[in-house]
């Protein structure tokens, strides 16, 4: 049986991501897709638009295009309406991260009617070297370090798109990097208690250091989207000094038993599709519930609640 695919927010994310996941997903037909403007929409799509019913209403979206699965890629504040609506006419959704703008939006999701049909986009935990990692992590307590950094490619500041409004986005680096980096820490070592937390501006930050402790040991947090280099760095450190280290820009697991290497470096590709497969039947297990996107919200709103700021702040 072919599936019906629309997407709600035909931005960046969506273009880079959940686009080619789905055109060339042989159980998905790409039937409708709803943006505030359906020209940038339609100039998004490509030739991927022909037969796809592109419109503004999301009452039409639904009405008419009668999607079986629904990407919500739209900004983090406007989250919540298409996704009640998509639940409510019985479709899937895959909501990218994080679930709303602010936490009690989220918890509101995430105890709605049809949640169970509800998953949102987090998607380090699934890279497949997590499990090499895993495997050869070193016994007992660990110093854990985990380091985000983007190429600062984006436009920040000033606020010319909602990344840069925190009203709209729900807050700066550790919103935008840090749920990734947090969920991916939270999979390997459990949940962790906050500890302390600096950022380099109030509102949208650009630079993050927390300290988390976790059942495995103390883990330091690094986050910067102005970094001139592009990579997420996990390295778990034992007392005799041995270490595990998980490189995603590198695509390897260095340990003392050797160096585990990547086949595929996109994970975020990777979990489209295997929310995909999951709800076409072909997998099992590829999706994040929304408790689950509610854990890392609420620590990352209990971060924010103690951060300080520091201008001069470096990693």
């Amino acid at each position: 049986m072919t599936l019906r695919y629309g997407v709600v927010g035909c931005g960046r994310v969506f273009q880079r991501y959940h686009l080619p996941a789905v055109t060339d997903h042989e159980d998905y037909t790409f039937v409708a897709a709803c943006d505030t403007d359906a020209d940038s929409a339609r100039s998004v799509l490509g030739a991927a638009a022909d037969g796809v019913l592109v419109t503004t209403s999301l009452e039409e979206f639904l009405r008419v295009g009668r999607p079986d699965v629904v990407a919500v890629c739209t900004p983090n504040d406007a989250h919540t309406e298409p996704v009640l609506a998509a639940l409510a006419a019985g479709a899937h959704v895959l909501c990218e991260k994080p679930l709303a703008a602010d936490v009690s939006e989220a918890r509101h999701l995430a105890g709605a009617a049809g949640a169970d049909r509800l998953a949102v986009n987090l998607p380090y935990r699934f890279h497949e070297l997590v499990p090499a990692f895993l495997k050869a992590l070193p016994e007992g307590p660990c110093e854990i370090t985990l380091t985000f950094t983007t190429a600062g490619q984006r436009l920040w500041r000033p606020v010319t798109n909602w990344y840069g409004d925190a009203a709209r986005a729900g807050g700066g680096a550790l919103v935008d990097l840090g749920a990734h980096a947090l969920d991916l820490l939270i999979t390997v070592f459990g949940r962790p208690r906050p500890v302390a937390c600096r950022v380099d501006a109030a509102g949208v930050e650009e630079r993050v250091v927390a300290d988390l402790e976790f059942p495995a040991g103390h883990a330091k947090l690094r986050i910067d989207r102005r970094s001139r280099v592009m990579g997420l760095t996990l390295e778990a450190t034992a007392g005799n000094g041995e270490s595990t280290v998980l490189d995603l820009r590198r695509g390897e697991v260095r340990s003392a038993a050797g160096t585990v290497t990547a086949e595929d470096r996109r994970p975020e590709l990777a979990a489209i599709r295997g929310f995909l497969d999951t709800v076409a039947g072909r997998a099992r297990g590829r999706t994040v519930a929304p408790a689950q996107a509610l854990e890392v919200q609420e620590l990352i709103a209990a971060l924010y609640a103690d951060a300080e700021c520091d201008q001069e702040l470096t990693l």
